[in-house]
């Protein structure tokens, strides 16, 4: 397959414009598909080239300080674009370039001059960026398509994760660099890979998350005024932007601070989408009809119903992912981008991040509780007052409510996987339970949250909200992910996070006055979701059908148990078998099709 024949593939991530350079003294090619947001002349072309520095440049994403940077360069630009930023900032700097850049990124420089290749993707892991080597061949990708496209076929399934996936549900897909096939892997966030002409690769890390010892000795007072002067910085540089923007919009803090300050503090109304479920443990729509009209913006809410063919929806966002979608969310937010697609918005900002950086999560106040009972009995005995009212008594996960759960054995973390024991009773290929935690911080609750952050939620959020907005030629931002933001939070006495045993406590102090206080208020997480039952129709022919039929995921699942599970609507009504069965419709839909 040629180059530009091949970027056809991937034309829906840049339907704007399209550019190649090859090199065949050199046997490279750099192939690029365009989505214009800023600087939509054709002046923002790539492969964007330095013909004096003999620099060809490849870049997906947004290097939101652009303008802040180019002030600092005293150089002419030629275009009004990030692109040439990336280009000048690396004929200046080199490989220490990366480190000014505030944005989301898969970048790829060739310099001619040193006949090496330099590749780099964001702090974040926003922007996708997929390898694949092998003999004297190496292909980057921004998706798995393009690498099966070139290779003129699919690789094998990397048996292991798929049994690993269904054993240990989503939260174990980024705990690694390795994809459900085999040779083809993700680049690591905050990283540089350069590669010389004999196709040896160096790896290394460009970007660490540190903490400020200053910072720690602030007040809260303090702590929440400068979180709120930095959450708004981000909010206002992922704004930039040379066409309309949208959000989606949950009932929850985390998507109503984005709407909130948009329109109350930077005069930027952003039109808003929303998915309603009929199911009351997900519906949400008073809390978004609030927010919505406290911003004075259109909401648009889209309603499931009976009628919407979500296993057709299911195959044809695994057919375009070449992926499993890990969750209904995932699936959820396919079928939003399609609205946001058909209101014709070319970037969408979303809420993603905002409990791994701010405190949000049950088990973080059980986290909080074991550092308090050592370092200070007062404030956790009125913590665990507070605690035993308010959090409690709404909990179903078992492991929660037990406010000791990390007195004997801090590293105890049996809960993450928590659908384990379930999900072991239908897999045919045994696993054990197994968990690694990678180490950043004596603090337990810190920990955890930088796991969160790097190895198991936030990439699942930034892998989907990539892929299925980029299918619908849609640009998705992150203002929470901010590396400011982050830094500073990192900085802060874990026990501010959630002072007054309230979770996020520093995020809602800082909208005060900001966000209305229906949403403010809302002490229980809800979660952009909605209930298996609501999507699917298990007595369906197609259905059924789909069920039956011959399928290698029955080497690793036992097809009489999922057949009797179908039919049990009580088990379809509990979570964990819901998760459960969700994963299996997720990963046969991936395995029937790219087998």
């Amino acid at each position: 397959t040629s180059l530009n024949e091949s970027l056809n593939l991937i034309q829906h991530r840049g339907p704007d414009d399209s550019g190649t350079y090859v090199s065949h003294s050199s046997k490279i090619g750099l192939g690029h598909r365009r989505l214009s947001i800023i600087d939509t002349s054709t002046s923002g072309h790539q492969p964007m080239l330095d013909s004096k520095e003999k620099i060809v440049l490849v870049f997906n994403g947004e290097i939101y300080n652009f303008k802040e940077l180019k002030k600092r360069l005293n150089r002419k630009f030629q275009t009004a674009s990030d692109t040439e930023v990336i280009l000048y900032y690396y004929s200046v700097y080199k490989e220490k370039c990366f480190k000014f850049f505030e944005g989301m990124w898969s970048i790829i420089i060739y310099d001619t001059k040193k006949n090496k290749v330099i590749v780099s993707r964001d702090r974040f892991g926003e922007k996708p960026l997929l390898f694949f080597k092998k003999n004297n061949e190496i292909i980057l990708s921004s998706q798995i398509s393009y690498i099966n496209e070139i290779l003129g076929t699919n690789q094998k399934f990397n048996s292991k994760k798929v049994n690993t996936f269904l054993h240990f549900g989503y939260k174990s897909s980024f705990k690694n660099d390795e994809t459900f096939f085999n040779n083809i892997y993700y680049i690591e966030k905050s990283t540089i890979i350069t590669i010389d002409k004999t196709l040896k690769v160096l790896k290394k890390k460009y970007w660490k998350l540190k903490t400020d010892k200053r910072t720690e000795k602030l007040s809260l007072k303090e702590h929440v005024l400068n979180t709120k002067k930095l959450l708004i910085n981000a909010v206002d540089l992922r704004l930039v932007s040379d066409v309309p923007l949208s959000l989606n919009l949950s009932g929850g803090i985390d998507s109503g601070a984005i709407c909130s300050i948009a329109s109350k503090i930077l005069g930027k109304k952003l039109e808003t989408f929303s998915i309603i479920d009929s199911d009351e443990r997900y519906n949400e729509s008073n809390l978004i009809k609030a927010t919505a009209k406290d911003c004075g913006v259109k909401n648009n809410l889209i309603k499931l119903n009976n009628n919407i063919n979500f296993l057709d929806i299911l195959k044809k966002s695994t057919e375009h992912n070449h992926y499993p979608i890990f969750t209904i969310t995932d699936l959820l937010h396919y079928y939003l981008s399609s609205f946001v697609k058909k209101r014709g918005f070319k970037v969408s900002l979303s809420g993603a991040g905002a409990d791994e950086i701010y405190g949000g999560y049950y088990d973080h106040y059980l986290m909080v509780f074991k550092e308090l009972n050592k370092s200070d009995p007062k404030k956790f005995k009125k913590y665990l007052d507070i605690w035993k009212k308010n959090i409690q008594p709404n909990l179903r996960n078992k492991f929660f409510t037990k406010h000791d759960l990390f007195f004997k054995d801090s590293n105890f973390r049996g809960y993450i996987f928590d659908n384990f024991t379930n999900n072991k009773k239908f897999c045919l290929q045994k696993m054990k339970y197994e968990f690694h935690e990678k180490k950043y911080f004596k603090s337990l609750l810190k920990n955890r949250m930088a796991n969160e952050l790097f190895h198991e939620n936030v990439p699942i959020y930034t892998h989907r909200e990539d892929l299925n907005s980029m299918q619908f030629s849609i640009e998705n931002r992150t203002p929470f992910l901010d590396t400011n933001l982050i830094e500073y939070l990192f900085s802060v006495k874990s026990s501010h996070l959630l002072n007054e045993c309230q979770n996020k406590y520093i995020l809602r102090a800082s909208l005060e006055g900001i966000l209305n206080k229906e949403v403010l208020n809302q002490k229980m997480k809800f979660g952009f979701n909605a209930s298996i039952l609501s999507l699917f129709n298990f007595e369906d022919k197609e259905m059924i059908n789909f069920i039956n039929q011959e399928s290698e995921i029955y080497e690793f699942v036992d097809k009489k148990k999922i057949k009797h599970l179908i039919k049990n609507k009580n088990l379809l009504r509990q979570n964990g078998y819901s998760k459960f069965l969700f994963s299996f419709l997720s990963v046969k839909v991936f395995m029937d099709r790219f087998n």
